[in-house]
């Protein structure tokens, strides 16, 4: 079992009234509804977000980073916070742009698109984050990314009609991702019978 860094947890909630700032806009407040901020901000994705900080955090500051479904925009975020400069991110949910580009807007290296992981160029990246591999039905995306290219990706195994493509455990993921370096590799265990896998490394 993996135990996050509670002092990167902390610092990671201690955004959260950030965002809330935000929804004192109408238009960003009307994009989405409680109950996907609850999910949003609850504590397994907060313990998520704090563990890939954590296990990020040596990485230089000048690295060109892609998040790959970046939901509301909360990750990248906390990367902006902790020192990343260049943070693009994509989503093809394009409600979810609104409230992103919002809280995101102090970062004047930051971009936001609306689209397909598919159908991004993905070679000007050095990083790319991907905490929601579980979501994305075939995994194209990865054999679109050229070799060393740093490799940052989470999924689960829990079930849920938008999981089409979960992992059991490390070893599984490993063998759907396959990198030529493995830096870091960790479950973190949120019950019997729900975990969140990571893995970190070279492509």
């Amino acid at each position: 079992m993996e135990i996050y860094n509670e002092g990167m947890y902390k610092q990671i909630c201690s955004y959260i009234p950030d965002v809330m700032q935000h929804l004192y806009s109408d238009h960003a407040r009307n994009s989405i509804d409680l109950v996907e901020l609850r999910d949003a901000f609850r504590a397994n994705q907060m313990q998520g977000k704090a563990w890939l900080c954590d296990n990020i955090n040596h990485f230089s500051r000048s690295s060109k980073i892609l998040v790959v479904g970046s939901w509301l925009g909360f990750l990248s975020y906390c990367l902006y916070k902790m020192g990343f400069n260049y943070i693009t991110e994509t989503d093809i949910d394009s409600r979810l742009e609104i409230l992103s580009c919002s809280l995101n807007s102090v970062n004047d290296n930051f971009l936001h698109y609306n689209d397909d992981v598919n159908n991004i160029i993905l070679d000007e990246y050095d990083i790319i984050i991907n905490t929601s591999c579980e979501h994305i039905e075939n995994n194209n995306w990865f054999h679109n990314i050229k070799n060393g290219t740093i490799l940052v990706l989470q999924s689960t195994n829990f079930i849920s009609y938008d999981h089409p493509n979960t992992v059991n455990s490390i070893d599984e993921m490993k063998s759907k991702y396959k990198l030529s370096k493995y830096m870091y590799e960790g479950e973190l265990v949120f019950n019997s019978s729900f975990s969140r896998f990571m893995i970190i490394g070279v492509k």
